[in-house]
């Protein structure tokens, strides 16, 4: 079915004009209504009787707004329900919602996902969405050539709408998980991560620019931060050896890091420690990355005014700063041989998304874990022919 008509299928009624008639002594109005069981019924009612008040219909019409006015808005003025449209529900509730729970990145990146992608189709769309009507948006995207990342990110934020319907009580099952996108999309990019000879060449490039400049890098590698929260960052927080990640900085909003997880402190080790040092004689407190008049530096002034162009000039590739948390998650569990070392640097809840989106394999290791195994085999196969083994 073509997507106008799946979602046509599940669009709010619009307010309702009413349906006029008379007899030879009054005047009626007929409606719907939705009955105690849910059902919706026509009703008729009286306005008036015929009298020398009311002669005609144009004397009634006051009569009748008034009355199409209190049945239009019964259905604003109840508690919702799935009949309830989405945009109104996501709106009013859940992105609010969003604002006051969930991190000011976060929270910004699901308004913009509903602004984009889903608005544009489900606006009209009641918050009793099958799962039918959202496989037909996502397919559209597809087909419009967005890829597996973007898609996956639409799903997850309407998913989240109904997590929060359903633990409200507003409708019993939720619609996303089952939908799909009907056509095949190109890969995704492999995410970009910087190497640890990468960062020093950075570091050694953009120490001489502007110190804060080589920090903010220095920061996303080898502390492994979120830009939200290099921004964030105290001298207060910092007490030699480590950093205690305790807030987030996005745009003027000061506010929480992005989970309970991610509230936690992680080591300083070289070059990081000696570039603080040198910034600290500069800026002895307040925000350790901040502007001239001592408020959080934008990272996004950094890159177009110093990181970009020294990058280009040198020919380095400049993918912003989340490559560097990437570079350090997969150092450190390609290092240590340990997931959970990485988990706990990168301060997630579980080794589950490090692994997904943030390790991965280095050739070197894979290299010499091959040429181990190659050793192992070769001395089986020696052993057998001098029968030494059997």
């Amino acid at each position: 079915m073509e997507i106008t008509q799946l979602l046509k299928s599940n669009q709010l009624p619009r307010k309702q004009k009413g349906q006029r008639f008379e007899t030879d002594k009054a005047f009626f109005l007929r409606y719907y209504h939705t009955t105690e069981d849910g059902n919706r019924k026509q009703k008729a009612v009286l306005l008036a009787y015929k009298s020398d008040l009311y002669r005609s219909w144009a004397d009634v019409e006051p009569l009748i707004e008034a009355e199409l006015k209190r049945v239009n808005a019964q259905s604003e003025n109840t508690i919702p329900t799935g009949r309830v449209a989405l945009s109104d529900f996501v709106e009013k509730e859940y992105l609010p919602w969003c604002e006051a729970n969930k991190s000011a990145p976060t929270a910004n990146g699901y308004k913009r996902v509903w602004e984009v992608y889903l608005k544009p189709h489900l606006a009209d769309i009641t918050l009793g969405l099958q799962t039918a009507q959202l496989t037909a948006v996502l397919t559209k995207h597809a087909k419009d050539g967005k890829g597996s990342r973007t898609l996956s990110h639409i799903k997850w934020m309407l998913s989240g709408v109904y997590v929060y319907a359903i633990a409200d009580g507003i409708v019993p099952k939720n619609p996303v998980p089952e939908a799909k996108w009907l056509v095949k999309v190109a890969r995704p990019e492999k995410q970009a991560e910087y190497s640890l000879e990468t960062v020093l060449s950075m570091l050694r490039i953009l120490e001489p620019l502007d110190l804060r400049a080589a920090e903010a890098v220095a920061l996303a590698y080898f502390a492994a931060l979120r830009p939200a929260e290099i921004r964030g960052l105290k001298w207060d927080d910092y007490d030699g050896a480590e950093l205690n990640i305790k807030r987030t900085v996005w745009r003027a909003k000061v506010g929480e890091t992005k989970t309970e997880d991610s509230a936690a402190s992680v080591p300083v080790i070289e070059p990081l420690k000696s570039l603080l040092e040198k910034l600290q004689k500069e800026t002895p407190a307040g925000y350790i990355i901040q502007s001239s008049t001592g408020n959080p530096l934008s990272l996004d002034s950094l890159n177009w005014r110093i990181i970009a162009p020294a990058m280009k000039k040198a020919g380095i590739k400049w993918r912003g700063y989340y490559p560097g948390r990437r570079g350090i998650s997969s150092r450190v569990t390609d290092t240590s041989k340990n997931a959970l070392n990485s988990t706990g640097l990168l301060r997630h809840s579980t080794p589950i998304t490090a692994l997904k989106h943030y390790t991965r394999a280095q050739k070197d290791s894979i290299a010499a874990a091959m040429k181990t195994i190659e050793d192992q085999a070769t001395e089986i196969i020696e052993k057998h022919k001098t029968g030494t083994i059997q």
